[in-house]
């Protein structure tokens, strides 16, 4: 068993699922900035890809930067999730992708980078604030254990990228592991958490940050 040391797991809601787009750096995103409103409203993971995209010129069935999600989210903010909801199935027609008309009441939250190592991360998680992370995968994230815990080792595999956040730490005995909230749904792992151990986290971080003040 794992002894948690901090666990932010109230300030969310069910975990999302992404489905077959690339956009997990939009739900990573978008749920670290609802968690920071507080009160736990889902925002438009829909617009967050949408805007983010833009920023980076890309396309609908690639994934985008993590500048440009922090950008997006500062300066473009975000609806609530029922304004634009979740599109589920890969976008084909990308003419007639774009955002409503009308939205209600947009949020705009400005960041702070973190160092991109695993004692900032939890340095941060300390302070009760989830972070943003960025990370290489392997075949084990896939599959956590019984226990909701990734800790095999394995070669990394750079081409392999996704985001999810950090919202917790815990060790057993000599281990430390980072409790983390993914977008595939409440299937994987601990109803859509799992912890990972520090050391198969450490070589695979990519990126991390923090939603930091409301604009």
């Amino acid at each position: 068993m794992i002894n948690s040391l901090v666990d932010l797991r109230g300030s969310f809601g069910a975990a999302r699922d992404q489905k077959p787009r690339p956009t997990c750096l939009a739900f990573a995103a978008s749920d670290a900035h609802a968690a920071a409103r507080g009160g736990w409203e889902p925002l438009s993971a829909e617009w967050a890809y949408y805007h983010a995209l833009k920023r980076d010129g890309g396309l609908p069935h690639k994934g985008v930067t993590l500048v440009a999600m922090l950008a997006t989210i500062k300066s473009d903010g975000q609806p609530v999730e029922n304004d634009w909801p979740y599109i589920r199935a890969p976008i084909t027609d990308i003419k007639s992708w774009k955002p409503p008309a009308r939205t209600g009441q947009l949020f705009f939250r400005d960041h702070g980078r973190c160092t991109v190592t695993v004692q900032d991360v939890v340095d941060q998680l300390n302070t009760g604030d989830p972070v943003l992370i960025t990370m290489t995968l392997s075949d084990a994230f896939y599959r956590p254990n019984a226990e909701g815990v990734i800790e095999r080792s394995e070669p990394i595999d750079a081409k392999r990228h996704h985001a999810v956040v950090a919202v917790g730490h815990g060790e057993r005995g000599s281990m430390g592991f980072v409790l983390v909230r993914n977008s595939w749904g409440e299937g994987w792992g601990l109803k859509g958490y799992a912890w990972i151990a520090v050391d198969y986290l450490t070589p695979r971080l990519t990126g991390a940050a923090i939603m930091t003040t409301e604009l």
